[in-house]
């Protein structure tokens, strides 16, 4: 299990989640991730009327709702999610997710940039899951886990970089979709 100084260095390249609004939520974190599990990314927003965080894992999305008396976390399997898509609006953005019977709906998300950033992480990485599971052979898998991380640490290098201002939007897509043919 991760301790709770782990997963907030694994989340201290996403500014919007370490505000007063989503302390609660990032110390139930280390009860949540599975051992060998990873953050990859994350985002704040509303769910079913509750404020909480969206994580994106190695293995997951996870979506945490602490309440004063409450705790919701819902699960996303990857291979469960049929699609994802965004909006931005004026003030805030939205993500939706579709998996098999359900649609889940995470409004709210400050800055509005996040939400397309987020759906177009967790797309990569489902493209890049069934292209890897396509690709894999049973005496392979050890080493396509590690080209599967090792893929996912220089897409969270080229987001974080894009994040701080060194790449534009244009730089950021092609750096992306070399790094995908290359996978």
């Amino acid at each position: 299990m991760a301790s709770l100084e782990e997963i907030k260095s694994q989340i201290s390249d996403f500014s919007n989640v370490k505000d007063v609004w989503t302390r609660k939520e990032i110390k139930c974190l280390p009860d949540i991730i599975w051992e060998g599990e990873n953050i990859q990314s994350a985002t704040s927003g509303t769910y079913n009327h509750g404020f909480g965080i969206l994580v994106a894992t190695n293995k997951r999305l996870i979506f945490i709702d602490k309440g004063i008396f409450s705790l919701k976390v819902e699960n996303f399997l990857y291979d469960k999610i049929s699609s994802i898509e965004y909006k931005i609006g004026i003030l805030s953005g939205e993500i939706i997710i579709y998996t098999s019977g359900n649609k889940a709906k995470i409004e709210s998300v400050v800055p509005k940039e996040n939400a397309k950033y987020m759906a177009e992480f967790i797309r990569a990485y489902m493209d890049h899951s069934k292209n890897s599971e396509k690709q894999q052979t049973a005496p392979s898998n050890t080493i396509n886990n590690e080209n599967q991380e090792d893929w996912m640490q220089k897409l969270e290098k080229l987001a974080s970089l894009k994040e701080k201002g060194a790449l534009t939007e244009e730089e950021f897509i092609e750096q992306k979709q070399k790094l995908l043919k290359n996978v």
